[in-house]
């Protein structure tokens, strides 16, 4: 595992990975997404594992999104073979079998944003900011994930305008789960993750498993949904010039990713 991705497992029950990339505001490269899914894997297969908490190095940025200057260098092709092998670590997150826990320490931008969304808990500090940025290159992210959350009204809002939202709006809408300063930031997330640690294990799985089907008509099916969606507008021209790939692109460039 490089040092861009932190793992402390403790006493084994409560997992704390850290995005930790603080110079770029932990934006993720493609050996980031493949480290945290094989994580993913090792901690649902782990029979101590209880909780995992995800975080980002710093008090900057949880996570910026994918790394656009390493996607500048991609032509469509390599473009949506990144997509293809990227994306499923937000449905990996949703359905994992333990509880995930995002402790939002700054901006949670783009793909930032998509984690902490498919996550079953979000305590963000108070300088948080978190935006989904899909409409701004002609493209939709979080259909499935967000209207769960802060239902369906205020998810259309904040996805179709792209707008930053604060802390204290993430706490209102209920997109935030709970706001603290930041350096108490940690030790909030370890006791939520405690507390949960010390339960049976498959009481867990059971209770997260059942709340997903009695909101979803099936969060496999919603994410596959958007997967296609996002998959077909690679490499597609678009009214006003332009595929999705180079709006992608010029709006991380701009600093709007």
């Amino acid at each position: 595992m490089s040092d861009e991705i932190l793992l402390d497992t403790g006493d084994g029950t409560i997992w704390t990975v850290t995005l930790n990339r603080p110079q770029a505001m932990n934006a993720i490269t493609m050996s980031m997404a493949a480290q945290l899914q094989k994580i993913l894997s090792d901690a649902a297969t782990d029979a101590n594992a209880r909780c995992l908490i995800v975080t980002g190095a710093g008090q900057e940025a949880f996570s910026a999104g994918f790394d656009i200057k390493e996607m500048a260098g991609f032509d469509n092709e390599a473009m949506r073979d990144a997509f293809v092998q990227r994306d499923p670590l937000f449905k990996t997150i949703a359905l994992h079998p333990l509880p995930v826990i995002s402790a939002i320490n700054g901006k949670a931008f783009g793909a930032g944003a998509l984690m902490a969304a498919a996550s079953d808990f979000r305590i963000a500090s108070t300088n948080a900011e978190f935006k989904v940025t899909a409409v701004n290159y002609g493209s939709a992210n979080a259909t499935w994930s967000l209207p769960a959350i802060v239902g369906p009204t205020v998810a259309k809002h904040i996805l179709m305008t792209g707008k930053t939202v604060t802390a204290s709006e993430g706490l209102s809408y209920g997109l935030f789960d709970q706001l603290v300063e930041p350096q108490e930031l940690p030790d909030c997330t370890l006791k939520l993750a405690a507390s949960i640690a010390e339960k049976p294990r498959d009481a867990i799985e059971a209770i997260k498993a059942l709340v997903g089907k009695s909101l979803y008509s099936g969060v496999a099916e919603a994410w596959q949904a958007e997967h296609d969606h996002l998959l077909s507008q690679l490499g597609r021209e678009r009214k006003g010039g332009g595929d999705v790939f180079e709006k992608f692109l010029s709006n991380g460039k701009s600093g709007r990713r």
